[in-house]
């Protein structure tokens, strides 16, 4: 019984360390970002760039073949680049 009550106590005791060491009960990080600024998630091909104070825009890292999306204060437009990325067709446009 008391060889029980140990490897219980252990294991929870182990448990509690890792999710500590992890931060698994921590709030996730927010980014405040000032215009010209970009984050990239490399793993996930994805970056955001803020171009001034009220527009963002949010897409694949490389341009060609991608989809873009911008945000501005009152319209949110999604773009389709070609495979040359340099011409790009409106998908979606609405007003916000």
């Amino acid at each position: 019984m008391l060889k029980l009550a140990l490897t219980a106590l252990g294991t929870a005791a182990a448990c509690f360390a890792i999710a500590a060491a992890n931060g698994l009960g921590a709030a996730p990080k927010v980014l405040n970002m000032q215009p010209g600024e970009i984050i990239t998630l490399k793993s996930d091909n994805f970056h955001c760039q803020v171009l001034n104070a009220t527009q963002v825009a949010c897409g694949a890292n490389s341009l060609p073949n991608s989809v873009q999306v911008y945000f501005a204060p009152h319209q949110v437009a999604v773009l389709k680049f070609d495979k040359m990325g340099k011409k790009a067709s409106i998908v979606l446009q609405a007003k916000r």
